[in-house]
């Protein structure tokens, strides 16, 4: 249904536009016409996929600024710890949130063995951060970070910006209820491989017991 009504716009604004033209003389102000009605629903959108390139040039992709070695944990609160970081990484511990956002955190034991602790004080003294932009915004963040907790240094960051195209690209959207990107820097980092080339781990992988 949200096509046919799409299609019923442009066959209305072409239409009109067509009608307009083949009224109005001289011949440069037919021409002036032409390039206005295919500007109207353009415009924006050129200058918009220009501004994003500059944009992605700036400000996007990886940029490392400093890293460290020997790291014995981190904290990752998207989510509850994960084994991997220690049996397949080599860190000794790794801190993050339960869903019920209580902190918690597994860590190596000296017998080989993986301790789960729930409702901890955090011990981490670099984390890993996800930060999304407002979906509705013309111009979309999507930034990963790796920090210093206590002084809050950005250590490293990953930037994609996506660009949610022109007002009539949006406004197709906006009959779909849909939210996306046109265009995006095309920028992706994986986060296991961002932290591990940040933050160095203190030992090799362990097998699991």
């Amino acid at each position: 249904m949200g096509w046919i009504l799409v299609l019923a716009l442009i066959a209305g604004y072409l239409w009109g536009a067509t009608k307009l033209v083949k009224n109005t003389q001289p011949y440069w102000k037919k021409a002036l016409l032409v390039v206005t009605a295919i500007l109207i629903p353009t415009a924006d959108a050129v200058y918009g996929r220009i501004k994003l390139k500059q944009m992605c040039e700036a400000e996007g992709g990886l940029h490392i600024y400093r890293v460290v070695e020997g790291v014995e944990g981190f904290d990752d609160p998207r989510w509850s710890p994960l084994d991997e970081w220690i049996v397949k990484y080599g860190y000794r511990f790794i801190e993050g949130r339960e869903p019920n956002g209580k902190p918690s955190r597994l860590s190596l034991q000296p017998d080989g063995k993986i301790l789960r602790e729930v409702d901890i004080s955090p011990v981490s003294k670099y984390a890993f951060e996800a930060r999304l932009g407002d979906v509705r915004d013309v111009y979309y963040r999507v930034e990963s970070r790796v920090v210093e907790k206590r002084s809050s240094e950005i250590l490293a960051r990953h930037v994609n910006i996506g660009y949610a195209g022109g007002w009539f690209e949006r406004f197709v959207s906006g009959l779909y209820a849909a939210t996306g990107n046109a265009e995006s820097c095309g920028s992706t980092v994986n986060p296991s491989e961002l932290i591990t080339k940040i933050l160095k781990p203190y030992d090799k992988k362990i097998e699991r017991k």
